[in-house]
């Protein structure tokens, strides 16, 4: 009996119009950060383990695959592109500031998985980030950059979420959370989208004191505008660290403002769930909540990472936000009408030519046109339902009347009208369908 080879728990194999549809979101993401001046950098899937460690509450320490080379020392796959991120800065003397790049890759979470969701055990992040810019500027051109990017997938209009730790922990802290409480505080808020208000309320009860909770919960949640939310806040909050939040928020707002940015939305009940975020955060959704209710991106600012990796206490600023693409590739797959089954524009079924017709192949490919053709000289019909099967558009028959008068009979496989065009007008006119 024949051994039969499974995939693994949690994975999964993209090709035909599911590989298409994710380069097609890949070189359109890479179009925009390019506009933006963003270079991008490639780093290994594996690292060692006490970087892919070095940030990360106990719930994150979880997910993380572990295993140990021939060396016996211990590495670990990935579990985002911020850590290898920061390694790489902290190990490169001669990167210069501000550094803005991009990477999209592979990363491995050894979690819950959620394929309906769009949620794998190996998923592709598309992360954009700048490097040694203080100033809320940094966040206003992400989030510009954001719109663009949605704009260039045509998803439509976002809503931008915006939030910042200092201000969050200034709020803790008027709410009377213990230190020791604050980031297990911080995780359960970071459930609100997925939970709820109610489910929060249930489960930080387990956690805080009632009169604790009852201060809380009515200091995050958002008055009826930025404007107000800020007043309300300003009114209550006293640290220094509190105070500095609100500052930051409120210079992001004023940027926002300049550029036009009105789909930006203060909400201080935003709470990022990894603990390496020291100033704003950030979650992006789609206006039209029929598509999908939960943020399509996310990210926020993480000044002390890289320092730390270097071993010094001096702030690196850094800041930026993740893709996942595997839950745009769902979204788009749920609302594109037209996804392309294949990058063949055209299959060449050569009859009793196969000599010529390689060549004629070759001089489409040289002159831009994506071409494939029967290497096995099957019957037409056999070759017309094989390319028809594979999502190419149009056929390209090549007998010997074809060669005489220098054309090819090209069919369109799904109107199954077809015309004798010359050779050397195929791709105009192809092109022009």
């Amino acid at each position: 009996m024949p051994k039969e080879f499974k995939i693994a728990k949690g994975v999964k194999d993209w090709y035909g119009k599911d590989a298409i549809l994710r380069n097609e979101i890949k070189d359109a993401l890479k179009r925009v950060f390019e506009r933006y001046g963003y270079n991008p950098i490639e780093t290994p899937m594996i690292e060692r383990a006490e970087t892919v460690k070095f940030k990360g509450g106990e719930e994150i320490q979880k997910e993380i695959f572990t295993l140990k080379d021939q060396g016996k020392r211990e590495l670990a796959l990935r579990f985002d592109q911020t850590l290898p991120l920061a390694r790489f800065v902290a190990s490169n003397k001669d990167v210069k500031f501000p550094f803005k790049r991009y990477v999209i890759g592979e990363v491995f979470r050894d979690g819950p998985t959620q394929p309906e969701q769009g949620r794998y055990r190996v998923f592709t992040q598309c992360d954009v980030d700048i490097l040694g810019v203080k100033d809320m500027i940094a966040e206003a051109e992400l989030l510009a950059l954001a719109q663009d990017c949605f704009k260039e997938l045509e998803l439509g209009n976002i809503t931008v979420k915006i939030n910042n730790r200092k201000l969050l922990d200034g709020i803790l802290e008027y709410s009377g959370v213990p230190d020791k409480d604050k980031f297990n505080a911080i995780i359960i808020l970071d459930k609100m989208d997925k939970i709820g208000i109610e489910g929060v309320k249930k489960e930080i009860n387990s956690l805080l004191p009632k009169n604790t909770v009852d201060k809380l919960i009515p200091t995050i949640t958002k008055a009826k505008n930025n404007n107000e939310t800020y007043k309300k806040l300003t009114e209550i909050i006293s640290s220094k660290n509190g105070k500095q939040g609100l500052n930051e928020i409120k210079q992001l707002l004023d940027y926002s403002k300049s550029m036009g940015l009105d789909f930006i939305e203060f909400d201080p009940s935003l709470a990022r769930g990894l603990d390496y975020y020291t100033g704003t955060t950030i979650e992006v959704y789609l206006k039209d909540k029929s598509v999908v209710k939960s943020a399509v991106l996310a990210g926020g600012r993480f000044d002390n990472m890289i320092g730390a990796f270097m071993g010094i206490k001096k702030e690196i600023p850094a800041v930026g936000f993740s893709f996942g693409l595997e839950r745009i590739a769902m979204i788009l797959k749920d609302i594109k009408k037209n996804i392309k089954l294949s990058n063949t524009e055209l299959y060449l079924i050569p009859i009793n030519t196969a000599k010529e017709c390689l060549k004629i192949a070759c001089s489409l490919r040289n002159n831009g046109l994506n071409v494939d053709m029967d290497l096995k000289e099957k019957r037409m019909g056999q070759a017309i339902t094989y390319a028809d099967s594979l999502g190419i558009p149009y056929v390209g028959i090549i007998g010997e009347d074809e060669l005489k008068e220098n054309s090819i009979t090209i069919k369109n496989l799904k109107t199954r009208e077809q015309n004798k065009i010359k050779i050397n007008e195929v791709c105009k006119y192809l092109k022009a369908k």
